[in-house]
């Protein structure tokens, strides 16, 4: 029948054109490849470099117009919310995982590309979500006159209702006679809920629902988003899905022209528990501390029954210190106490929480960030901790330092320990061997081994069978002299009491808010200076992006 045929082909004629559109700023993907290695930063070989995100500068600056493909999340969670009524019935996107980029993150614009696979899933999705839409059990639900006047009337209200939930604008004269000669034509074949379904099929395939476009009007100045533009962009990057009826509307009125209110919706969306959710994902983005749920160790039975654990600490940890707490990077990395269940609190050898899960640390035995049990043990061997996999961790993700890859050739070390000598000790023989090695290694073991007081599964040791540990270690910043620390709490301390970290968390931050906004540093720094001065927490800097010069405009 006419309409099998009709809908891929006109799809993937519209996709062309929205590659065609955007002034060489989107770039059109032929496959779906993107490399993701699992090192310690969790990224990949990806296709852009991120720009520099420690990098400051004088005044923020505008990025380029960018077309950014919904991520596999932000696609579901769109559907989802435009059709709550799937509940249940509805599996879920097709699509597979999203590529990751350099920086690690699964929502650069230039990585989310369109290629023959992700059509035929995004096709799938389709045809799934419009039949559970226009099902006899749930479509007088949804649009209450086709149980009674199923005319053309009716047609339009779906359209004109869904097709501006879906495109996050209304339809124009164009596009409602298309999608409208698409439903008469289907109609003729078919009844009514029908040929309803494959128009939905064609709204969900569209380039309209599937992208976010942020090109924006050529003006004197540069390219001003319209309205509709900066709703989108408010949804997803402190939501993580479509904006909403009443967001919509203020844009439609123009409030949302006014820097402060689109702030004001940004805090809203963030304390949100689509906004919170966002945030989680941007912190398991950054650090990795997810990987622990797929980690391997050896004679550590119990780990496996812990592993849930470990990341629901982070999380808590995550939310208690930039939600609760409204507190900033520093507060993070020092935070004295952690929140865990019972099994967790025993496998760590300490003492029950209490109702709220709540439990100061150990004097010595680590604060914050660097000292949860999902990051040491993701940042180690299956048998022995690992120095540089942690100073790796810190060098790349809390400073924002770029490594080159290692040379071929390089033989691995023994992680399993052996006889009377220290992992410390190992790494230091083999890597002090070879001058080519040590000129990286001298930049991030140092960090590391100040992590080595904490076994492969992130447990406080004392010792290492029986060994004397020297967790003692220096912390090279660029352009300054090296730091000397002993131990985890040190280190937190030093990386707290320096504006590095959290220049190159705030960059890191603007940078996945912006989808990677083409590799360009730079684009929020009057916030950037208000994070790093103490003056606002880090949840007040990601709603404050709304408000940056970028977010509304483009070069």
């Amino acid at each position: 029948m006419r309409r099998h045929a009709t809908i891929p082909i006109l799809a993937l004629a519209l996709l062309s054109a929205c590659y065609a559109g955007a002034d060489g700023d989107a770039t059109d993907g032929g496959s779906d490849d993107g490399g993701s290695d699992d090192g310690a930063d969790g990224g990949g070989d990806g296709a852009t470099d991120g720009g520099e995100p420690g990098a400051r500068c004088e005044s923020s600056q505008l990025g380029p117009r960018l077309l950014r493909r919904l991520t596999r999340d932000e696609l579901e969670h769109s559907l989802r919310d435009i059709f709550p009524e799937l509940g249940d019935a509805w599996a879920g996107v097709r699509l597979g995982p999203d590529p990751l980029s350099k920086l690690g993150f699964s929502n650069d614009a230039a990585m989310l590309q369109v290629g023959d696979q992700t059509a035929a899933d995004l096709l799938d999705t389709a045809v799934e979500v419009a039949a559970l839409v226009t099902a006899p059990e749930r479509l007088p639900t949804i649009l209450p006159c086709a149980g009674t006047t199923a005319d053309a009337a009716c047609v339009e209200t779906f359209l004109d209702t869904y097709g501006r939930r879906l495109f996050r604008r209304a339809l124009t004269a164009d596009e409602r006679a298309d999608y409208l000669a698409l439903f008469t034509d289907n109609a003729a074949e078919a009844d009514f809920p029908a040929a309803l379904q494959w128009m939905l099929v064609a709204l969900i395939q569209s380039p309209h629902a599937l992208y976010r476009r942020e090109l924006g009007s050529d003006d004197a100045d540069g390219f001003a988003l319209d309205a509709d533009e900066l709703a989108t962009a408010l949804a997803y990057d402190f939501s993580g899905t479509t904006p909403s009826e009443a967001l919509l509307d203020a844009a439609a009125a123009g409030e949302l022209d006014d820097p402060e209110a689109r702030v004001q919706w940004a805090r809203t969306l963030l304390d949100s528990p689509a906004g919170r959710a966002l945030v989680q994902r941007f912190a398991a983005e950054w650090t990795g501390f997810e990987r622990v749920g797929t980690a391997t160790k050896n004679d550590v039975p119990e780990f496996d029954g812990v592993r849930a654990a470990m990341m629901a600490e982070t999380r808590a940890l995550f939310d208690a210190v930039w939600f609760e707490d409204e507190g900033d990077v520093r507060a993070l990395l020092t935070a004295p106490s952690t929140i865990v269940d019972a099994e967790l609190a025993a496998f760590y050898g300490w003492p029950a929480p209490g109702v709220d899960g709540r439990v100061d640390r150990p004097a010595g035995w680590g604060v914050g960030l660097l000292a949860q049990g999902s990051l040491l043990a993701s940042n180690a061997h299956a048998d022995a901790s690992s120095p540089t996999k942690r100073g790796l961790l810190v060098y790349r993700r809390l400073l924002c330092q770029d490594v080159p890859p290692p040379p071929p050739g390089i033989p691995p070390i023994d992680a399993v320990p052996t006889g009377e000598t220290t992992t410390r000790q190992r790494y230091e023989e083999v890597h002090a061997a070879s001058e080519s090695c040590r000129g990286c290694h001298d930049q991030f073991d140092p960090i590391g081994f100040g992590l080595e007081h904490f076994d492969a599964v992130g447990r406080w040791r004392a010792d290492e069978r029986g060994l004397p540990i020297d967790a003692t270690g220096t912390l090279v910043v660029v352009d300054a002299e090296p730091i000397a620390f002993d131990g985890l709490d040190a280190l937190a301390t030093v990386l707290a009491e320096g504006a590095e970290v959290t220049d190159c968390a705030s960059g890191l931050a603007a940078t996945w808010v912006f989808g990677g906004a083409g590799g360009q540093s730079c684009l929020a720094e009057d916030a950037r200076t208000a994070l790093v001065d103490g003056e606002i927490g880090m949840i007040e800097y990601v709603a404050s992006l709304a408000g940056a010069p970028h977010f509304a405009r483009r070069r």
